[in-house]
């Protein structure tokens, strides 16, 4: 396996850094959906699509830069980690699982988070970068509305239904 180092992507294994080359981290994605001050988003547009774009960033390393690719598995806010200038990095890979790139799929137990789940892994328990993909569209919404996927309709009663509001 060789060696994983990207802006957007948390390093882990036996990698050699300098205190220059980590970020300092200070909230994850997840800590701006609870917070709102006087009905005013807490984050505006151009910093959303900062943390699309690098969280996206993230993902196209782990899938087409590693070696073997590294399929994230739990795409979702809480996993999105935020520097000062909130830029985003890809971290928790406790779920990850390494796949060749001539393999397309790894059949692995169903694990992840509920409502970022795609629906093809649940019914077949095969992963791939699609999963991950649908993880990540799942996290646009949640940038998009500033909710989560299962707290999306709350005050509605439709909890949970992020996905039937699209479509």
């Amino acid at each position: 396996m060789t060696p994983a180092f990207h802006f957007h992507f948390l390093s882990f294994g036996k990698n050699i850094r300098t205190k220059d080359m980590i970020p300092i981290i200070n909230k994850t994605l997840t800590s701006f959906f609870t917070k709102t001050t006087a009905g005013k988003p807490p984050l505006d547009w151009i910093t959303r699509k900062r943390i699309a774009l690098g969280a996206a960033r993230g993902l196209l390393y782990l899938h087409e830069q590693c070696d073997p690719k590294i399929i994230h598995r739990d795409v979702k806010a809480a996993n999105i980690l935020l520097d000062d200038c909130c830029e985003a990095i890809v971290g928790d890979f406790g779920l990850a699982k390494l796949l060749d790139h001539r393999e397309s799929h790894v059949t692995t137990a169903v694990r992840g988070t509920v409502g970022h789940i795609a629906p093809e892994y649940l019914s077949t328990g095969q992963s791939s970068e699609k999963t991950d993909v649908f993880g990540f569209g799942i996290l646009l919404l949640e940038l998009i509305t500033g909710q989560t996927a299962l707290e999306f309709g709350k005050s509605s009663n439709q909890k949970g239904a992020m996905l039937d509001w699209v479509s």
